[in-house]
């Protein structure tokens, strides 16, 4: 689930009333896209800067946390693209 950054908001009230309806919504799922990816590569970060404890808190280790921080913020992972479809 994606975040309210107020450019979702631009696009859907500003782009909608000065664009054609099918380019506004082609507009806002680039808006989307790129939000999300954002947010991958925020909640990626902050996996890395967790501790041990609360690694092991959440049930994976350092090298899980490691792997999964390597990835490309494209690459969303199978467990977020159920929440795409």
């Amino acid at each position: 689930m994606m975040a309210d950054y107020g450019s979702e908001l631009f696009a859907r009230k500003v782009l909608a009333l000065r664009l054609r309806p099918g380019l506004a919504a082609w507009l806002l799922g680039a808006v989307e896209l790129v939000l999300g990816w954002q947010e991958v590569a925020r909640q990626r970060r902050a996996l890395l800067a967790l501790d041990e404890r609360l690694l092991k808190d959440i049930g994976i280790t350092r090298a899980d946390a490691e792997r999964e921080a390597s990835r490309p913020f494209w690459d969303p992972g199978q467990e977020r693209w159920r929440d795409w479809r």
